[in-house]
């Protein structure tokens, strides 16, 4: 390549020359307006390697065109050691390409700029100690293991996380300082040191397991972490064995971790439902619970058999979280002969929720007396949410469904029911009547309006009163509630409705009503189902 003949009409090598006396020329020549020019004199600079290009060298890092720029670090980095110095103050040059530049230059240096890269971690000026860290993971240099581990507690984020990817770069031989991190007394360093693990990856997994041996539980706790970052499968059985921890920071770190590796876990994660210790058995049904595997129901079904009281509440727990997958076979184990099954069933499609609403009402036309009083349960567990399904099931020609119905939506107490109660109480079965009383004064206050327009309304129909509020069938007195001759608590509001119409020489309306409602949230109405 010829240095152009403009300057001094000179036609001469300076690359291959390396001639002192071309320095000034070519420093003049890093101004020309030709890309190829500056191009040529760069190289040429930095074939010959004299310190007086240093800086202007560095002013070529902000040339507009990338050729210069690049010839511009690999010059620099011919120099070497002299433009250690210039190069560290250009990290805080305004413009990024310089700095960017400074530290590939810098890496090009390599192995002599890592002490004074070190030194630099200390400065005054974040900026130098953010691209001082970065430019030391470039170099891969292990004396900057620990001054790195060290800058994990900078008190600026951008060096940190260059701390972090620069341990990173160095790799294996960071793991071991990484670990003894995990217990620092400073929760930054530790924090930052699982960024830098998990950053390491694989080759830190084995390293992570054995630290769960040791005493600290700040180790134990970060090296799960760890492990559930990195998500690679040997480290499995060692999270579940730390579900046995002393610490529940440990165990609930453990079940987040295995959370995080997901179906990789969920296999293991049964087989140990059967641990000969309860807290590995308790913390896999929470942990498949959280994963949310279909393949996790039936085992967990099964837990529900247990005769620990805590297994089966975490085996309920984990099947409401898993859900829709979950309802037909715990609709299914409501037919079960063990009542513990049976109400742990309920319990988890209460939590199930919406899900199960309609296969619950599907249930409830059984002619199982018991599979229906288990589906009303766990209806009125479910709440709100199945409110809107069951008022459209208050039609069925089955009375014993539209019974069990709104009892539930009296033990829900949602006013949305109010209505399709008060018709309730024209309903051909007697039964269906007596719990929409019940139902209407389980919701209280909020159906009197209501109730007020249902006996203005000439089709609304009651069995006579006497003046104490007594109800009377043909002069022949019902049983009281709770009185001998009842099977359960009765409401005498429920028996009171007939398809007699009002008659005009009682009490006026209001008195009736009051009569009427005078339960509907106190101890005479149906509130101990």
């Amino acid at each position: 390549m010829l240095f152009n003949e403009r300057y001094k009409g000179v036609h001469m090598s300076p690359v291959r020359m390396k001639d002192e006396r071309a320095v000034e020329p070519l420093i003049a020549a890093l101004k020309d307006a030709d890309p190829q020019v500056r191009q040529n004199a760069v190289e040429a600079l930095g074939k010959i390697k004299d310190i007086r290009s240093i800086e202007p060298l560095i002013a070529a890092l902000k040339d507009s065109d990338s050729d210069v720029r690049w010839n511009a670090i690999w010059a620099l980095g011919e120099i070497g050691v002299p433009a250690i110095e210039p190069l560290i103050a250009a990290f805080k040059d305004e413009d990024a390409r310089v700095r960017e530049s400074s530290v590939w230059a810098l890496s090009e240096i390599g192995e002599p700029a890592v002490e004074r890269l070190i030194e630099s971690l200390k400065h005054g000026n974040p900026q130098i100690r953010w691209h001082a860290a970065e430019t030391l993971g470039e170099i891969k240099d292990t004396r900057a293991i620990e001054p790195l581990i060290a800058a994990l507690k900078d008190e600026d984020s951008r060096v940190r996380e260059n701390a972090v990817f620069s341990l990173r770069e160095i790799g294996l031989a960071s793991i071991a300082p990484l670990i003894a991190a995990l217990k620092d007394e400073d929760m930054l360093i530790r924090e930052h040191a699982v960024w830098a693990l998990m950053e390491i990856g694989t080759p830190a997994v084995d390293p992570l397991i054995n630290a769960l041996k040791y005493g600290d539980i700040r180790v134990r706790e970060t090296a799960v972490r760890a492990l559930g970052e990195i998500k690679d499968p040997r480290a499995i059985d060692a999270l579940i064995n730390a579900f046995k921890d002393e610490h529940t920071r440990v165990r609930e770190h453990a079940v987040a971790s295995l959370w995080r590796m997901g179906d990789l876990a969920v296999d293991p994660l049964i087989s140990a439902l059967e641990s000969e210790d309860s807290n590995i058995r308790y913390k896999a049904a929470e942990t498949l619970g959280r994963i949310r595997s279909p393949k996790a129901v039936e085992p967990l079904i099964a837990a529900l058999r247990s005769e620990d009281t805590r297994m089966r509440e975490n085996a309920v727990w984990a099947l409401g979280k898993i859900g829709t997958p979950a309802v037909e076979p715990l609709i299914a184990n409501l037919r079960e002969e063990d009542p513990r099954v049976q109400e742990n069933a309920v319990w988890a499609l209460g939590k199930i929720g919406t899900p199960a609403v309609e296969p619950l009402i599907t249930t409830l036309k059984e002619g199982n007396p018991k599979v229906q009083e288990n589906a009303v349960w766990a209806l009125g567990k479910i709440g709100t949410p199945a409110v809107e399904l069951l008022i459209a099931n208050l039609k069925d020609e089955n009375h014993t469904v539209r019974e069990h119905i709104i009892e539930i939506l009296g033990k829900i107490k949602d006013p949305r029911a109010i209505e399709p109660l008060i018709a309730a109480l024209r309903d051909e079965d007697p039964r269906v009547r007596e719990n929409a009383v019940w139902a209407l004064g389980k919701i209280g206050s909020a159906s009197v309006d209501l109730l007020i327009e249902a006996l203005k309304d000439s089709n609304t129909y009651f069995r006579k009163r006497d003046k104490q509020g007594n109800c009377h069938n043909d002069k022949k007195e019902f049983p009281q509630e709770g009185s001998k001759g009842s099977d359960r608590p009765q409401s005498d509001l429920g028996n009171c409705l007939t398809e007699d119409k009002y008659e005009d020489d009682e009490p006026d309306q209001q008195s009736d009503l009051l009569i009427f409602i005078h339960g509907h949230n106190s101890e005479h109405s149906l509130s101990d189902r």
